[in-house]
């Protein structure tokens, strides 16, 4: 891994721009969702009482409910020992593999719309462009993007593209130093 002091600073960074779209998708609903990475208080407590030890490390997890606990690499070491429950200590995915999302993400399921000829062509024209298209769903999602926001998202209310090799290494909109990408998903996002 990155030496402490480095990892700390991207950390922190890292911490500093975080969003989550827990609080959104819960008031959606008449709901309210709180979280520990939400309350102010408990992420100044994090930054300055945590190292790289207490955030990352390998534990037996359960990789599947019912399953036999393994040793796994995972994050969030101090919030897994201080809750340990079983839910704790699961593996952790992102929100699209438990919402079952993830199902269609398959090709197989984009068969039917975009061809494997089609996918080629469109995904090296748009190469060519700046814009990395990682498969038949992304390629979807793309056009979607362009036929609400225009031509490279000329009318995208708050991100400006940049010229092509510059800006986010998946679609070269301007994201800064962040790491993640909020209009293609792409990280990091930075280009080396």
């Amino acid at each position: 891994g990155a030496p402490l002091p480095q990892w700390r600073r991207k950390r922190d960074a890292m911490c500093a721009e975080w969003t989550f779209a827990t609080a959104a998708l819960a008031e959606m609903h008449g709901l309210r969702a709180d979280g520990p990475f939400l309350e102010p208080g408990f992420v100044r407590w994090a930054l300055a009482s945590t190292g790289r030890p207490e955030c990352i490390g390998s534990r037996p997890i359960q990789l599947a409910l019912g399953g036999p606990k393994v040793e796994h690499a995972t994050g969030k070491v101090a919030l897994r020992e201080a809750f340990a429950t079983v839910a704790s200590w699961r593996r952790k995915d992102p929100i699209e593999v438990g919402s079952g999302i993830t199902v269609i993400g398959h090709d197989p399921f984009w068969a039917e719309l975009i061809s494997d000829e089609e996918y080629r062509a469109e995904a090296a024209a748009l190469a060519s462009r700046g814009y990395v298209i990682k498969n038949k769903e992304h390629l979807a999602n793309f056009r979607a993007f362009e036929a609400a926001l225009g031509r490279d998202g000329a009318r995208h209310p708050t991100r400006k593209r940049l010229p092509v090799g510059q800006g986010c290494a998946g679609c070269c909109f301007d994201v800064g130093s962040a790491l993640f990408c909020d209009v293609c998903g792409a990280y990091p996002a930075t280009r080396s």
